[in-house]
């Protein structure tokens, strides 16, 4: 009988949200068998293959059985859905978050809890449920209090929410979407080198505008000049709306093998690692969830390709949405100056103000909008600044520990925090608002400047405590398996690296504060605001206890700079290139306590004596001047003494009067001295030297790169500059 009414009340549920152009959450709190009762009688699970492949399942529930991987949920991104079922142990926010921007109007949302006591234990949680209670339009359903409320539809707002008797040019859904159109098609039309960067939240008909585009430039190709257009994307899956929409456009077109072909125009799927190997000369490239592909990869495809245009959300479900804005787009406007910007704000699958897409908004903070800094109090400012706050005095900030407990109790004072994580960090993501509210290893230390009378946070750390915090207790059958590479540990990320990548068999001896975010208001970076916090961090790690300061990051010259003049120590570089910066993973060590010097000297020390065998190896593909930086930071210990024999040898060489391969090792230890002693990294002459002397470049290579007409030309110019 339960289930009959349930089936009935979901029915009405969606037809009152579709006549509002909305969508709806449904919060199901109870065990497992009575959910699963309630979705399947509802026919929301358990449908046969070809009825549910618009109804996305996602979690680990036994019986609830998911259609989508756990960490697969990305690859939906661009995916339209009608029901999503979640029911995660886990409760991963990233994923209710991406899953939710794929539900169509009419679509529902359920998300199972099945554990009470995460009701009362998560301060998440418990935050979620009350921004969910601030709206009229979604339902908690409790088993142990089980009722439906009834549902009433307004005319008035469907009336306002119904798009569909406006007719807009190629028969786009808004007039911005229209924009979008004719934005993607001057890319292919106009001039070379001007790529188009479309972004927008989710649902605003993004990829559907690529795919108009496209067939308005096939329809409107000459039959002896075809246009070859290529689409990629970090996996094909996610191009399903794309193709969908292509057809629609263009019925009469051929789709075969991911290969959409009119006349003797066509566009094809390409997968952007074979984009990279063999560049194409199409007539337009386009990049769909441009966020979820790597940015050095992105780098190579603008670098290498005249007419691109990169469409993507960026409001944080990616994970990496924040990389794409300010990373990607920085990096961009070096190879092409003349780039454009287009952002998308209407809705297309659902209307403006949506409840679910606001929900989701205020729970995961992706709407938390940075304060602008503007100040009348001239006794915070340094002489000669505006007021509209360009630079603070540092000793006018105050520095606070705030507590999980108090980020809950303090919408504002957490809104604040985490629109400077957003705004000025590229990997923030939904889950960090979790984790700054449930995970007890984690602390938030913040300046704030009180800015007309009211405090104003300017500057944020998150940091993790690791190793033997007194928070998790490790048995030797952790740290075991751990070294023998059968477990990785959450929340031990420095130890774990320090035992299993660096050999530091004691690593689980010693208290870590591992700076996982530092983050300084865009309006006062590089004022010295980031390095006055960093002050205060070590005095905090002081009082707390810890014996290291640690930070992992993507090593860029400029953030690496920052850690190393604040007397951090370099532990580690990774191999290989982090997906989200596009770099090598850094780590850096600061011994706090007396008994961590001699473990810190010891790391360092080895880092350094593997690092110059390395750049011809897993480190030949570093920038040149990361490398100088790294150098001119190597203990004075490590440092082999030019002997007599190695000055005649660099002598003879930049005199003509011998070849380079004879006096290289010579050549290697010169210039290793000459970096240390100076700070090398800014001139451009020494990366020529690092890349053949230290990494091996070849000399076609480094001519090819560099513009020397050859070997001659090269070896003249090491010898004119030694």
């Amino acid at each position: 009988m339960v289930n009959n009414t349930f089936r009935d009340w979901l029915k009405t549920l969606q037809q009152q949200a579709f006549a509002l152009n909305e969508r709806r959450l449904v919060v199901l709190v109870g065990d497992d068998c009575w959910a699963h009762s309630l979705l399947k009688s509802a026919g929301v699970i358990e449908k046969s293959t070809l009825c549910s492949n618009r109804d996305f399942i996602y979690g680990d529930n036994p019986l609830i059985q998911p259609n989508i991987a756990v960490k697969s949920f990305r690859d939906k991104l661009g995916s339209e859905s009608d029901f999503v079922v979640f029911s995660h142990s886990k409760f991963s926010i990233d994923a209710l978050a991406a899953l939710s921007g794929t539900l169509v109007a009419g679509g529902v949302l359920f998300l199972h809890i099945n554990d009470y006591a995460t009701l009362s234990t998560s301060l998440f949680f418990k935050r979620f449920l009350a921004v969910t209670n601030r709206f009229a339009a979604h339902v908690v359903i409790e088993q142990n209090n089980f009722s439906l409320p009834d549902i009433a539809c307004k005319p008035s707002v469907a009336s306002s929410a119904n798009q569909d008797s406006v007719a807009y040019k190629y028969h786009c859904k808004t007039q911005e979407q229209v924009i979008a159109v004719e934005a993607i098609m001057k890319v292919a039309n106009g001039k070379r080198k001007r790529p188009l960067v479309l972004t927008a939240d989710r649902g605003r008909g993004k990829s559907s505008a690529l795919a108009i585009a496209c067939a308005q430039l096939l329809i409107e190709a000459r039959k002896d000049n075809p246009l070859h257009i290529v689409i990629t994307a970090a996996d094909i899956n996610s191009l399903q709306i794309f193709f969908q929409q292509l057809h629609a456009s263009l019925p009469i077109g051929l789709l075969e093998n991911s290969c959409f072909t009119y006349g003797n125009s066509c566009v094809e799927f390409i997968a952007i690692d074979q984009l990279i190997k063999k560049p194409s000369t199409a007539s337009l490239v386009l990049v769909d969830e441009a966020a979820a592909v790597p940015v050095y990869l992105l780098e190579e495809l603008a670098t290498h390709n005249h007419r691109m245009v990169f469409a993507s959300t960026v409001h944080g479900y990616e994970g990496a949405g924040r990389g794409f804005t300010l990373k990607f787009q920085q990096k961009l406007t070096i190879i092409c100056p003349n780039w454009r910007s287009l952002h998308i704000k209407q809705p297309i699958r659902y209307r403006e103000q949506d409840p679910l897409e606001q929900l989701i908004f205020e729970a995961c903070m992706l709407n938390a909008e940075l304060d602008d800094l503007v100040c009348k109090d001239s006794a915070l400012l340094t002489a000669g600044t505006k007021s509209s706050i360009e630079t603070l005095d540092v000793n006018s900030l105050t520095f606070n520990y705030f507590s999980a407990s108090m980020l809950a109790a303090d919408e504002a004072l957490l809104a604040q925090v985490v629109s400077v994580l957003v705004t000025a960090h590229y990997q923030t993501k939904p889950s960090d608002v979790k984790m700054l509210l449930d995970n007890p290893h984690v602390q938030v230390l913040c300046l704030l400047a009180n800015i007309n009378q009211r405090q104003q946070v300017i500057a944020v750390a998150m940091l993790m405590r690791e190793g033997c915090s007194g928070v998790e207790q490790l048995t030797k059958h952790d740290i075991q398996s751990v070294s023998n590479s059968k477990r990785r540990l959450t929340n031990q990320f420095t130890p774990q690296s320090l035992l299993t990548q660096c050999g530091v068999e004691q690593a689980f001896d010693f208290y870590y504060l591992r700076v996982m975010r530092i983050a300084v208001h865009v309006q006062l970076q590089h004022q010295g605001i980031g390095g006055h916090l960093l002050t205060h961090i070590d005095k905090f790690a002081q009082s707390q206890g810890a014996d290291f300061i640690a930070s992992s990051f993507g090593a860029t010259k400029s953030l690496l700079s920052f850690w190393l003049t604040h007397n951090y120590y370099m532990a580690r570089l990774g191999f290989t290139k982090d997906k989200a910066s596009g770099e090598h993973s850094a780590l850096v060590l600061k011994a706090v306590s007396p008994q961590a010097f001699q473990l810190e000297s010891a790391i360092n020390h080895e880092f350094y004596r593997s690092f110059d065998y390395l750049l011809v190896d897993e480190y030949q593909g570093i920038a040149a001047d990361l490398i100088a930086l790294i150098q001119h930071y190597c203990p004075k210990a490590l440092q082999t003494e030019l002997t007599a024999h190695d000055i005649a040898a660099v002598t003879a060489f930049v005199q003509g009067h011998r070849q380079y391969s004879c006096c290289v090792l010579s050549l290697h230890l010169w210039l290793k001295k000459r970096l240390f002693k100076s700070n090398l990294a800014e001139q451009a002459e020494i990366m020529i030297f690092i890349k053949r002397i230290m990494q091996k470049h070849s000399i076609a290579e480094l001519c090819k790169q560099h513009d020397f007409t050859g070997k001659k030309a090269l070896e003249q110019f090491l010898r004119a500059n030694i």
